[in-house]
């Protein structure tokens, strides 16, 4: 008996001894063709056909399992662009093992050998937002980034290229994941120079977590560039040229090992022509008066931008990125007026006004960022920082001429802006287990605006300019915003997954004046949360529930308090008092794919307080004045449903329907308007073989009501024919814009307490446009995304140009 006791004692030691015993397993990774180390590939330890431990390659293409049992096992190696390799019989005992040198078969493809059996949708549901895959549109080439957006299911643009989302224009715009100063000074303009071209993807997300600034009301929009992360030398040059805009730009991409460098410019300039004609009447006193005002306006413009970006896989675990961004551009409007007016019948003041107005901008921005991995997969540190400036000088020029066609008066004025932003921001994300997810970061944002106007006049013809100092004036406007934020995420495959998140923010405020306005300082904090539910269904069916809570800042659009007195009967400018917005969003949301075709519906409910908004008012000599202030409670209520299906193999239709129900009311101004808003998007694709496609889009937006009265209803359309060249490597393509419609038209009103206003407008859009891209270059493996900095928590202007 004691025997056997000591038997088992012994075996019991031996199996505790075997057990214990850990054995490195360790080899080298090579390209066969260029025989240079692959890094950065996935290297799995199989153990009976399962996956027992993994690891990634370093820069020097070694890897190392360090805590190996005793057996049998086998490596697998994967990696993009190379044939997946499998070592097997590796007999693991008492001594470590050097696999040696294992050889990794690139499968290389030259851009003209690319064959795509199955390519993305032009439009995909995310768990968190809905994606617009741009580039695979051919309808928007040698267009821009308003073209883009004309496209997307709950997107609506207005011919002068202002955009709302869900019938809201409060909206962040971000390029690349993060701010760009050329947003910062209007959005509008900011999308005209951008070229379609380079537009890989457009992400709509309407209730953004915690993790995000706090944007207010409608949400995100987020434009990504195209980008070549593949290992080798590629790029393009697309020369396009049209009727009203010719925009050519370029392209170049060079990555070796764990370095890479991309960069691509571009020039554009174009045109414009449009007519209107105005018609108020106003009431001072008891008298009407009936003004009468005609407008021809003809312009021109061009902008430069480029971009650089580099960076930089120090090892498997450190990367570092940078980039600058940097544009340069003016634009100049010629106006042609005739204003007339009466009063009971009896004619009164006639001027003709001869007017040129100029905007003249450039800026830049530069980032700078560090992520450390770890072992741990999707475990990761990033810091990122941001410095951005822009400067803009604004003027005009006026004649005013009497009916003799005399000049009697002349009038100039310029205003020189200055617009700078620095940001630094840290995010920690920490998988918990394989579904569930803790992130946590901080942010500083600092922004300064500093705005000089002045405006001088002359009389009676004179070249003699005096200054008009009750006019003029310095405005010097400083803000930080300090923020942090938890968010915590799950993701079960069969039940709920949740994303619960928590930001608190702190902004400071100061501005100061130099005529003599008194100083303001200020400063509040504001705790955001956010709540999303979502569940995948069966039979290719998804849900998701979701509630946010935002504040919209206000931006240098809307704050710089110059006056534009370009059209004297007609004024402009911003409010440097504007409070910040704060609004609830409520969402829900069901896709569903059935075989060749996916449907959407998303019923949203927002409700904004402390609402900014453009209000009009007539003095007693009929002069209007457009400045913003909070003075209204916003409300929308709605939904979106969009297709997209395949009716025939070679042919795809999708659309989308926006319908939805917004109440603006001001118990300060003791008005209200409310109504039903609508717009419909229709876009059609035919692949006729042999590198032939064509497409048809076309778009129609209801009237927009705003506090005062109702912007009108337009519509707008195009078609495309684009032929494959080059053996793939090139393509042509025609289009040509609203071709039974010279011009696009459509009609404003507006009530005040004592005006009455009617605004037709006639824009002339009917052109014709060539795109001509040419592609180059060979690429081998890819690289890891990076992240970019997103100040998202600024309300976004709608430009007047």
């Amino acid at each position: 008996m004691k025997i056997l006791l000591l038997s088992l004692v012994a075996f019991a030691a031996s199996f505790c001894l075997v057990s214990a015993q850990h054995i490195k397993i360790s080899g080298l990774l090579m390209d066969s063709a260029t025989v240079k180390p692959v890094e950065f590939a996935a290297v799995a330890l199989l153990k009976d056909g399962k996956i027992m431990e993994g690891a990634n390659s370093d820069s020097k293409g070694r890897f190392v399992f360090t805590k190996v049992p005793p057996g049998q096992y086998a490596i697998q190696v994967s990696l993009m662009s190379y044939a997946t390799k499998t070592v097997g019989k590796i007999s693991a005992t008492n001594e470590d093992i050097e696999v040696g040198i294992i050889k990794l078969v690139p499968a290389v493809q030259n851009l003209n050998e690319v064959t795509v059996s199955e390519q993305k949708a032009l439009f995909e549901e995310k768990s968190d937002r809905m994606v617009y895959n741009a580039e695979k549109d051919i309808s928007i080439k040698g267009g821009d980034a308003t073209d883009v957006l004309k496209k997307i299911p709950s997107v609506a643009v207005d011919i002068e290229g202002n955009v709302q989302l869900r019938g809201s224009s409060n909206i962040k715009v971000l390029i690349d994941n993060k701010p760009s100063s050329i947003v910062a000074r209007s959005v509008s303009d900011a999308l005209k120079q951008i070229p379609a071209d380079i537009i890989k993807q457009v992400e709509v997300i309407t209730s953004p977590s915690a993790k995000y600034d706090a944007e207010g009301t409608a949400g995100i929009i987020n434009i990504i560039t195209k980008r070549n992360t593949m290992r080798g030398t590629s790029g393009s040059v697309s020369p396009n040229f049209g009727q009203w805009n010719n925009w050519p730009n370029a392209s170049i991409n060079h990555r070796m090992k764990g370095l890479g460098i991309s960069a691509n410019g571009g020039f554009s300039n174009w045109r414009n022509k449009r007519y209107m004609q105005l018609l108020r009447s106003f009431t001072n006193a008891d008298t009407v008066t009936d003004q009468n005002q005609t407008q021809w306006v003809r312009g021109d413009g061009q902008n430069f931008y480029g971009t650089l970006n580099l960076d930089w896989d120090v090892d498997s675990l450190n990367r570092i990125g940078a980039g600058v961004n940097y544009y340069d551009g003016s634009n100049t409007n010629g106006f042609d007026i005739i204003f007339e007016e009466s009063s009971n019948d009896n004619a009164g003041q006639y001027f003709r006004r001869d007017m040129s107005r100029t905007y003249d901008w450039s800026g830049a921005t530069i980032n700078l960022d560090y992520t450390r991995l770890f072992k741990k997969p999707k475990k990761e540190i990033n810091l990122l920082m941001m410095y951005s400036f822009e400067e803009e000088d604004s003027n005009y020029w006026s004649d005013l001429l009497n009916r003799g066609n005399n000049v009697y008066y002349r009038e100039k004025s310029y205003n020189i802006s200055n617009n700078k932003e620095g940001t630094v921001q840290l995010d920690f994300t920490n998988p918990l287990d394989s579904i569930s997810t803790l992130e946590m970061g901080s942010k500083t944002i600092f922004r300064q605006i500093l705005s000089d106007y002045r405006i001088s006049s002359a009389l009676e013809g004179s070249t003699d300019f005096a200054d008009m100092p009750e006019l003029a004036n310095i405005f010097d406007y400083a803000q930080q915003v300090t923020s942090g934020y938890v968010v915590y995420s799950r993701t079960p495959k069969k039940r709920w997954g949740v994303n619960l998140g928590l930001r608190y923010e702190h902004t400071f405020i100061q501005a100061h004046f130099l005529n003599g306005t008194a100083s303001f300082a200020n400063n509040y904090g504001n705790l955001i949360p956010s709540l999303s539910l979502s569940r995948s269904l069966k039979k290719d069916q998804q849900v998701r529930f979701s509630y946010s809570q935002r504040i919209q800042r206000p931006q240098f659009y809307y704050l710089n308090p110059y006056v534009n007195q370009a059209d004297s009967k007609n004024l402009y400018g911003g409010n440097p008092y504007l409070k910040p917005e704060l609004t609830h969003s409520v969402e829900a949301n069901y896709s569903i794919s059935i075989r060749q075709t996916s449907l959407n519906a998303s019923f949203f409910l927002r409700q904004t307080n402390n609402a900014i908004e453009s209000i009009n008012t007539v003095d007693s000599s009929g002069v209007l004045k457009q400045i913003f202030q909070n003075v209204a409670e916003n409300s929308a209520y709605g939904v979106n449903l969009s297709a997209n299906t395949k009716l025939t193999k070679q042919w795809t239709v999708n659309g989308s329907l926006n319908v939805f129900y917004n109440v603006l009311e001001s118990k300060e101004l003791k008005t209200s308007n409310k109504d039903w808003m609508y717009r419909i998007n229709l876009n059609s694709t035919i692949d006729f073989g042999k590198g032939i496609k064509a497409q048809l889009f076309g778009f129609y937006n209801s009237p927009r009501v705003n506090l005062q009265g109702k912007n009108g209803s337009f519509g707008f359309y195009n078609m495309v024919l684009q032929k494959e060249i080059l053996k793939k490597k090139g393509t042509i393509g025609v289009g040509y814009d609203n071709p039974f419609n010279r011009r696009i038209r459509w009609r404003n009103d507006f009530v005040g307490p004592n005006f009455v206003q009617t605004q037709d407008v006639a824009m002339y859009r009917r052109g014709w446009r060539i795109n001509l891209k040419y592609e180059f270059g060979q690429m081998t493996t890819n690289q890891r995304q990076k992240k970019r900095i997103s100040n998202d928590d600024k309300k976004g202007g709608d430009g007047n140009n």
